[in-house]
């Protein structure tokens, strides 16, 4: 078969798509919007509305930020075969979406996938170094980091690692720490192959977002054996062990003596591994037969 893979970004999954694929015998094509005409399968990488291929068997990926885009209207259901979720609160209200616009396609849920390998692991014990990769908007949340931090005891740091898309977000993060006296350190862009060696200096990994996907900063963090916590945003609960609803309970998961590099590992090992790309191409292949069945 050809499966081609669709996305405009030079995600870090993209390799391993193409190693499955060509190991099961199928030619991998990559595009970056439009799919060739003589495609099998077309896997689009997010629900940005690039054009199904007629004839072929069209999975679409739904991670977050399109819901909220409202580019859901901009795909051709009616070429749709499948769409897949990265979380499970997203994928019940896409479901409530479509529903309610007569639109009838097979929904599933998959996680992100992590390549193990590129992240070094360590057995870790309590410090005082809290990590956030993130971008720099209001969707992250940052004030509550701040507060999170304020409540802290002395000595604990927040670290963020990150482009600054909105600069008064930063300049509020560095006035208030400053008026807190707090340690606050703002990296900017970390390129990609640098974020394991950024990791290894954090002791935790902190999410205060409103919303996310299924982010990969935090499963990343988890294989290297940091201690995740997670703002109870949407879906977040179906992910990961533990998650936070308030200032108090955050600084109590920090401040916790419970603290198993080897759980978070393992945790990362059985949600987010690679063989959640196997079950895609499973997808693949199974619509591929249906349609030869027919």
């Amino acid at each position: 078969m050809k499966i081609a893979l669709v996305t405009p970004w030079e995600n870090a999954w993209i390799p391993h798509y193409r190693a499955e694929i060509e190991r099961r015998g199928h030619d991998f094509i990559l595009t970056k919007w439009a799919a060739p005409s003589d495609s099998d399968i077309v896997i689009h990488g997010w629900a940005d509305g690039s054009p199904s291929v007629a004839g072929a068997k069209n999975i679409v990926f739904l991670r977050r930020y399109e819901l909220f885009a409202g580019l859901l209207s901009k795909i051709d259901w009616s070429k749709t075969h499948a769409l897949i979720c990265v979380n499970s609160w997203i994928k019940t209200f896409a479901e409530q979406i479509l529903a309610g616009n007569g639109i009838k396609v097979p929904t599933y849920l998959v996680l992100n996938s992590v390549d193990e390998s590129k992240w070094t692991f360590k057995e870790r014990t309590l410090g005082n170094k809290v990590g956030m990769a993130c971008f720099i908007h209001s969707k992250k949340n940052l004030p509550l980091a701040l507060q999170i931090l304020a409540a802290l005891p002395e000595g604990y740091e927040l670290h963020i690692a990150g482009e600054v898309q909105d600069v008064s977000v930063a300049e509020y993060l560095n006035y208030s720490a400053s008026a807190l006296g707090k340690v606050l350190h703002i990296y900017g862009q970390v390129a990609s192959n640098g974020m394991d060696s950024w990791w290894d200096g954090m002791d935790y990994c902190l999410s205060t977002s409103i919303t996310e996907g299924n982010p990969n900063n935090v499963n990343e963090a988890m294989f290297k054996g940091i201690k995740p916590v997670i703002h109870n945003w949407p879906g977040a609960q179906d992910q990961y062990p533990l998650t936070f609803n308030s200032v108090q309970e955050a600084v109590g998961q920090i401040t916790s003596t419970e603290y198993d590099s080897n759980a978070y590992r393992e945790w990362g090992r059985k949600h987010f591994s690679l063989a959640n790309i196997e079950r895609v191409i499973d997808l693949a292949e199974s619509l591929c037969e249906e349609r030869e069945a027919a």
